[in-house]
C-alpha cells in the first residue's frame, strides 16, 4: 500500500467520530489538565493540630468574672482599690503594679452581678490578662467581715 493510502485509512476513523465523542475527549483532556494544575499547587502537609491549652489556673481571664456575685469577687481578689456608684451600678477597680481590672456590677434578680470585666496594662509594660489577674489575686487586700474583731472599721470607699 502506498504511504498516502495508509495515512488516509488511519485518519478515517477519527473523521467518522461523532461530535459527542470529540466533546468527551476534549472534556477528559481539560479534566486531566486541571488535575495536574491542582496537584502542582497542593499545599504542603499541615502539621498536626496541637490541643488547645488547658486552663490550669482558675480565673485567668477577666471574662470569667461575668455573672459573678460581689462576694465571690472579693473572695478571689479582696477589696477593690476603688468603688464608685453610678446610678444603679457599681464600678470596682482593682489596681496592681502593672495592670488594673475594671468590673461593673449591675443589679439583677439575685442582687449585684458582674456585667462587664476588663483587665488592662496600667503602664508601658506588656502584661497578659492571666498574669494581671494572678498579680491582683496575690496582692489581694483582705475583705472586711464582722468576725474580724480586731478591726471594726469598714473598708474605705474612695
Amino acid at each position: 500500500m502506498a504511504p498516502r493510502l495508509r495515512m488516509l485509512l488511519a485518519l478515517l476513523p477519527a473523521a467518522c467520530a461523532s461530535a459527542e465523542e470529540r466533546e468527551a475527549a476534549a472534556f477528559q483532556a481539560a479534566i486531566a489538565s486541571s488535575r495536574a494544575s491542582l496537584a502542582a499547587l497542593a499545599p504542603e502537609a499541615a502539621a498536626p493540630a496541637s490541643p488547645p491549652p488547658s486552663q490550669t489556673l482558675p480565673g485567668t481571664a477577666a471574662a470569667l468574672f461575668l455573672g459573678t456575685a460581689p462576694e465571690t469577687v472579693q473572695r478571689r481578689l479582696g477589696e477593690p482599690s476603688l468603688r464608685r456608684v453610678e446610678g444603679s451600678a457599681e464600678i470596682w477597680l482593682y489596681a496592681g503594679d502593672a495592670c488594673a481590672l475594671d468590673l461593673v456590677l449591675y443589679p439583677g434578680p439575685g442582687g449585684l452581678r458582674v456585667g462587664h470585666a476588663a483587665a488592662r496594662a496600667s503602664g508601658t509594660e506588656s502584661v497578659t490578662e492571666a498574669d494581671c489577674l494572678q498579680d491582683l489575686a496575690a496582692g489581694a487586700r483582705p475583705h472586711y467581715t464582722p468576725a474580724m474583731t480586731s478591726q471594726r472599721q469598714p473598708p474605705v470607699r474612695r
